[in-house]
């Protein structure tokens, strides 16, 4: 009789206890995000023209359509590749009207040239060595945001992919000893050819070397730019943003297909994290 009594009231215990727990209210307020923090806008596009051209680098021409470009989509920074030199860059931020200030890779024996542009002019630049030839970074800060933001331009070797994968190697290990206290980012075309489909048309040397450059990447960084799809003429992604795997949250990524310029084989690829 006392235990028929005893269950009794123990059921309407666990019952009662159950009217005031809502599971779903728990798993939402489990899974809800921390609310975003200032948001980072990076574009990354290599601005040459395709290899058959008589001159595949960046053509001065098309530097004001460029320019409009960014400015419409006003990210905070930007990664470009293939300028013929100092002067292109002179002339891009001319058209960019001031709001940006940038530099450019040390040349060594190179023809064609990284660059980086930052919003405002308290950026910091410099050039870093990587699979014998430079690579440029800008070191800067938002408003708001304490930490240091760092953007490596990359340009990877088109041609071979041994030297694609010690240049990659090299450029992730001087951001990776720059990411303590700091968000490091690298944009840029790294001319991986990952899948062995591929193997047939003129840009692939050795698909096992690119699969070794691209997972040492992401040992450390992350491929912010993995689902937007491809990046360049005959469906190649070539072109890359790799940023911290936990201290940013991805809010946007996309390939801006429609903004190819002139006989360019590249489009923009721009991401967007909060902080």
């Amino acid at each position: 009789m006392w235990v028929k009594i005893s269950l009794m009231v123990l059921c309407v215990v666990m019952i009662g206890i159950a009217a005031r727990f809502d599971p779903s209210r728990q798993r939402s307020l489990l899974l809800a995000g921390q609310k975003d923090g200032p948001h980072l806008r990076v574009m990354t596009w290599n601005v040459g023209y395709a290899d058959q051209e008589d001159d595949s680098r960046a053509h001065t021409k098309d530097l004001p359509a460029i320019a409009e470009i960014i400015l419409s989509n006003d990210p905070d920074a930007v990664t470009l590749q293939e300028l013929t030199g100092p002067d292109q860059l002179k002339i891009l931020l001319g058209h960019l009207h001031g709001k940006y200030s940038g530099a450019l890779a040390s040349a060594g024996a190179a023809d064609r040239l990284e660059a980086v542009l930052v919003k405002g002019r308290d950026a910091r630049f410099e050039s870093l060595p990587a699979g014998g030839k430079y690579a440029v970074a800008a070191s800067f800060h938002l408003k708001s945001f304490p930490s240091e933001i760092v953007l490596i331009s990359a340009h990877a070797d088109a041609f071979n992919s041994a030297r694609r994968r010690v240049y990659t190697g090299e450029a992730v290990d001087w951001a990776r000893n720059r990411a303590n206290g700091s968000i490091v980012m690298i944009g840029g075309d790294f001319n991986f050819e990952l899948n062995p489909k591929d193997d047939a048309h003129l840009y692939t040397d050795n698909v096992k070397n690119d699969s070794e450059a691209y997972s040492y990447a992401l040992k450390y960084f992350r491929d912010l730019g993995r689902e937007a799809g491809e990046t360049a003429a005959n469906d190649r992604r070539i072109d890359y943003l790799f940023g911290p795997p936990e201290k940013v949250l991805l809010r946007r990524a996309e390939v801006l297909r429609d903004a190819g310029v002139g006989r360019m084989d590249h489009w923009p690829l721009l991401i967007e994290v909060a902080l």
